[in-house]
């Protein structure tokens, strides 16, 4: 659940943008943090290789945290905003802020598509739509991700936002009922249906010619 995740911080001081960067080549991530209960936004590192191993855990809501700040009790903490590397992909800078444990916090959490479904067993392609939703609930509620059964969907079939089974404690954010998942028909299998019914290009026009009243022409005096 979220908060299973812990990092540690220690205070850094605030000079120049080539401060920063030796920071990281120390290993270091420079971070800002403020929020519920603090007098003003605090410098802190992390060591970034402890936060990118937090960052793809599994076990926790990559948003949520455990902040613990040298001289300072842990608390949760919530990933507001990062910076990215366009290059790299490295993590720049990140913004955390505080928050109280007993109020819903909106974060976006992993959706995972679970079991096989039917048209997939006759030859369809899952297609993926939404890959993460934005949930609203109780900081220590927040699941790594959350599971979708897809195995009631057919050839053709769409599941949609609202058909997605959430977590008893857990509220949909987003309204917009986007798909999340689809079971498209291969063109392959298309044809070979069409076949088997007898709905060939070739007889869906015979069919149509022989439906089609004969014109008769009339002579002109």
């Amino acid at each position: 659940m979220g908060l299973n995740n812990t990092l540690t911080a220690r205070p850094r001081e605030v000079r120049s943008s080539n401060h920063a960067k030796r920071l990281r080549r120390e290993g270091l991530l420079p971070i800002v943090f403020y929020g519920h209960g603090l007098s003003g936004s605090q410098s802190l590192a992390l060591d970034y290789a402890e936060f990118k191993l937090a960052f793809q855990a599994t076990e926790g809501n990559r948003f949520l945290y455990t902040l613990a700040v040298e001289g300072q009790e842990p608390c949760p903490a919530l990933l507001r905003d990062f910076q990215v590397d366009p290059v790299s992909r490295r993590v720049l800078h990140a913004d955390f802020q505080k928050i109280d444990p007993q109020k819903p916090v909106t974060v976006q959490v992993p959706l995972a598509l679970a079991g096989k479904a039917a048209g997939v067993e006759r030859g369809g392609q899952m297609q993926q739509g939404e890959r993460e939703i934005t949930v609203s609930g109780l900081p220590s509620l927040i699941p790594a991700a959350i599971e979708a059964d897809v195995t009631a969907l057919g050839l053709g079939q769409t599941m949609h936002l609202s058909q997605v089974r959430l977590p008893a404690d857990l509220t949909l954010v987003r309204t917009a009922d986007l798909p999340v998942a689809a079971v498209a028909v291969p063109k392959g299998l298309k044809a070979e249906a069409d076949a088997a019914s007898g709905a060939t290009p070739g007889a869906a026009k015979a069919a149509a010619a022989e439906k089609k009243p004969e014109r008769k022409k009339t002579d002109k005096k």
